[in-house]
């Protein structure tokens, strides 16, 4: 999740064509699902890299293997199967993978060759493997299938039902659902397999969620396309229609970004997190519920290393490797223990360093400075993947691998 300029984006949370009103419902869970049990230590399963989804999430081991776990009923874990686990299961095939990006209901990943694989939901030819998703569930693939194109991509980004890549020139390439103008170009319609995107800029990063695209140049200039319902692209205005020309974030240079549902984050050259967009629930982090059309200061004195935007809320990790959130908090997602959404950085309580981070929809997972996977928040499904259904109020290890 790294670039010269640009920390490596993990997928980001899907984010849906479909989101044209902001979906602030918060999920209370039943009462049974909470725990405050002193369980046998689970034994963490070991995390090179993680990527998060709605509802499932997913990590490499350190030989390149993909492991995914949670909601899986549109094959989005990738093993073959379509039942939920709440435990990490392995992606079936011998791929060694670098990268892995979580949309909504689909995984894609990057191996070792450059080579682009897809599997899970197909409804919006997300799997960019030439069909078109009109089939219905019949298209979609519990195991990976092969991005089309030869294409040698180094960076992979997947919204809700759209994916997009660069490639070590810079070139930007999109498939997937188009509505929202997320792809990048004129097409007008979703694209069965990789098509370009964003011409005449040359990327040096890229994030992608909901129905919204973002990428920096090598300038350090940041540039976003797709939806602009809430203000997300960060051009100072809002608007409905489709935005499938990059238009470029303020006037700030970028270090990192990181796209959410409805809104956007970034750091700058010195750490500094700006955010914009949606704010319904304080995931802008500026002390305010206002929606915000530009980049925005997160309030607090903070200097950040990594940021990651899920779908209502947002968490980074500073110079001392403390992890910080802020937003939708319903589902115990900002880790502080109060279930009080915040309307500006709260530490994850007890005190969590750590060196990467992935938001989900209603859950967060990290990867500790012992590389020991993390989550917590909701787990209806198991996607916090500990081997059960029980809420977390703080982070519990992911479930070794068996």
């Amino acid at each position: 999740m790294t670039a010269a300029v640009a920390l490596a984006l993990l997928a980001a949370c899907g984010g849906g064509d479909d989101d044209d009103a902001e979906d602030t419902t918060t999920t209370t869970e039943e009462p049974d699902e909470s725990t405050t049990t002193t369980e046998a230590e689970l034994a963490g399963f070991t995390a090179e890299t993680l990527a998060a989804g709605d509802q499932h999430a997913c990590a490499l081991d350190g030989d390149g293997a993909a492991w995914c776990w949670g909601y899986n009923r549109m094959g989005q874990l990738g093993d073959g199967t379509n039942g939920d686990s709440s435990e990490p299961v392995a992606v079936t095939g011998d791929h060694v993978f670098t990268q892995l990006s979580a949309g909504r209901y689909f995984t894609c990943g990057l191996d070792e060759d450059g080579a682009t694989w897809c599997w899970g939901d197909n409804s919006f030819a997300q799997l960019g493997n030439g069909k078109s998703g009109e089939g219905g569930a019949a298209e979609n693939q519990n195991a990976p299938v092969a991005v089309l194109g030869e294409h040698d991509f180094t960076q992979l980004a997947t919204g809700q039902d759209h994916v997009c890549a660069i490639t070590d020139a810079g070139e930007a390439w999109c498939w997937g659902a188009y509505p929202s103008g997320q792809l990048g170009n004129a097409s007008g319609e979703n694209q069965t397999q990789p098509s370009r995107s964003a011409e005449g800029h040359v990327l040096t990063a890229i994030s992608a969620s909901g129905a919204n695209t973002c990428g920096i140049d090598e300038d350090a200039a940041a540039w976003c396309w797709g939806n602009n319902t809430f203000g997300q692209l960060g051009n100072g205005e809002k608007s409905n229609a489709a935005h499938p020309e990059p238009s470029q974030v303020g006037t700030q240079t970028f270090a990192s970004i990181s796209v959410g549902r409805t809104h956007t984050c970034g750091l700058d050259e010195s750490g500094a997190a700006l955010c914009w967009g949606s704010n319904a629930q304080g995931q802008v982090g500026d002390g305010t519920t206002d929606e915000r059309f530009q980049p925005t200061p997160v309030h607090g004195d903070h200097t950040f290393s990594v940021i990651n935007a899920g779908i209502g809320h947002t968490c980074a990790i500073d110079e001392e490797d403390a992890v910080w959130c802020w937003g939708a908090n319903g589902n115990d997602q900002l880790g502080d223990g109060t279930g009080e959404d915040a309307l500006e950085p709260v530490a994850v309580t007890p005190a969590l360093v750590a060196k990467e981070l992935a938001a989900g929809e209603e859950y967060t997972c990290a990867i500790d400075l012992d590389g020991v996977a993390v989550c917590w928040g909701s787990n209806r499904a198991g996607w916090l993947g500990d081997g059960t259904l029980d809420a977390r109020l703080e982070p519990t290890p992911v479930a070794e691998a068996a």
